[in-house]
């Protein structure tokens, strides 16, 4: 921990410090910046919202919803009080209105790094016709948002809590790397220039692609050294080893799960970490199947903090015309928790989309770059929606705040008083806006979820079928 980091805490902060300057030398080595690259500016007083608060105004658990693949203007296309907008530019120049697409459409564009830089286009925005697209796209299929209909539960808790729409995706790339980026705050081993960027390339079908992979699987990387748009390749085996946001919980004696739907995953980020993956203790609090976090709400055995990621049908993710259970899987966590009397009250719910999945938005952040640094080849990305939900979340607030998703990191950290990664979570907010912990808690209201429920979502038949082509590939 920084000198002088321990002096004028609260009493009850102070309890965990000792252990923590355990690990801050660890940490700090670890986050050391690659050779020939400026370091980024850190803040010198990082500021921690929870000072001056008291343990009981802080909450207890913290549950981390990931679902996939979708930019703001996409999934909260109209939201009253949002930054949307209807229309882009392609290519020529030409006007493009954004056209209303089922969630469950099967077109999906490819969201790699390289389609990034395409899109994107040196902060023109107007390169999402030039993208790939597949299955037997239509023209233009990325200028596309979800019909709100199909959404209607997601809605339901942005009105009745808080949403925050400028949140930059970490990465500029896919959901490989995006998922290392919100346990790790970035995507490579310290010591190296090379950070993961794409998604692993499988040698058979169906088989692990992070470190239970086959010999001779591979991941393309990006030289972080190199100024935007980066130079990639080196690949390498799928398996990093950052310091992770799950190494301070356990430094700290702060229990954790992660809840997924394969170990062999690339959303499953634990085993992309070699020293996770190989740590027994580590492995345990990595639990298949994912509705197991539902048995764990209903018997009250939830950890402190919760990572939850999604089937591939509750995911969010287009692509093959049935992924369209997820608003009613999240509503159906939240609806649990909001539910039971012994969790509502000390949980704070944070749901968030891992990339963007190569869906049109409009938002740029930054001097032409998105994180305002043409140094930087890799980080921040398009916006992705990010939902706060409790008792103590907002009611109804919409944040504008200039933020990416290791926020997320960030107000964890600052929730049990952990060091920072020294990543980009040192140089993001940490979410307290969207809430008033100090303020009075406020009880849930169901949200509707049709036929779907926690129960029917508990005796699902586990679904742990490979994710499709394009997250597998690209």
């Amino acid at each position: 921990m920084r000198a002088g980091h321990v002096a004028g805490m609260p009493t009850f902060l102070r309890e965990r410090a000792f252990a923590l300057v355990l690990i801050a030398s660890w940490l700090t080595g670890c986050a050391s910046t690659p050779t020939g690259r400026a370091a980024a500016t850190l803040p010198l007083a990082r500021s921690l919202s929870s000072r001056h608060l008291k343990p009981a105004s802080l909450p207890e658990h913290v549950v981390v919803i990931v679902q996939e693949n979708r930019s703001f203007d996409n999934l909260f296309q109209g939201f009253p009080g949002a930054d949307t907008q209807n229309y882009g530019y392609d290519s020529h120049g030409n006007k493009v209105a954004l056209r209303k697409l089922p969630l469950g459409a099967v077109y999906d564009p490819v969201h790699s790094h390289a389609s990034f830089v395409t899109e994107f286009d040196n902060g023109q925005l107007d390169g999402f016709d030039l993208d790939g697209c597949g299955p037997h796209c239509p023209k233009n299929a990325a200028y596309s948002y979800v019909d709100p209909a199909d959404v209607q539960p997601y809605w339901n808790l942005a009105q009745q809590y808080a949403i925050a729409d400028h949140v930059l995706q970490p990465n500029e790339g896919p959901s490989f790397p995006g998922h290392l980026y919100l346990i790790a705050a970035q995507s490579g081993t310290p010591g190296s220039k090379w950070y993961v960027a794409e998604n692993p390339h499988a040698v058979r079908q169906q088989s692990p692609l992070d470190c239970l992979a086959p010999k001779g699987t591979t991941v393309e990387q990006i030289d972080m050294t190199s100024s935007f748009p980066g130079i990639e390749g080196n690949p390498i085996f799928p398996c990093v080893d950052p310091p992770t946001i799950l190494d301070e919980l356990d430094a700290a004696g702060i229990s954790w799960k992660y809840y997924t739907g394969s170990l062999g995953w690339i959303w499953t980020a634990p085993y992309a970490v070699k020293h996770l993956a190989d740590n027994p203790a580590d492995q345990a609090n990595v639990i298949v199947p994912e509705t197991t976090v539902l048995s764990d709400i209903a018997g009250h055995t939830l950890s402190q903090v919760s990572y939850v990621i999604p089937s591939h049908h509750n995911s969010d993710h287009a692509g093959d015309g049935h992924n369209d259970g997820g608003p009613a899987w999240v509503a159906s966590i939240v609806n649990a928790i909001g539910g039971d009397s012994y969790y509502w009250p000390n949980t704070a719910i944070i749901v968030v989309w891992d990339d963007w999945g190569g869906w049109y938005d409009h938002y740029l952040s930054g001097n032409g770059h998105p994180a305002g640094d043409s140094t930087d080849p890799n980080e921040y990305g398009f916006r992705v929606p990010l939902l706060a939900i409790g008792p103590y979340a907002r009611a109804g607030y919409i944040s504008h705040t200039a933020r990416d998703s290791t926020a997320i990191l960030h107000f964890i950290e600052d929730v049990y008083s952990l060091p920072s990664l020294g990543k980009l979570d040192a140089q993001t907010d940490d979410l307290f806006e969207l809430f008033d912990f100090g303020g009075k808690a406020r009880a849930h209201k169901r949200i509707a979820t049709g036929s779907v429920t926690s129960q029917s979502l508990r005796l699902e038949k586990h679904d742990d079928s490979p994710l499709d082509d394009d997250d597998a590939g690209d």
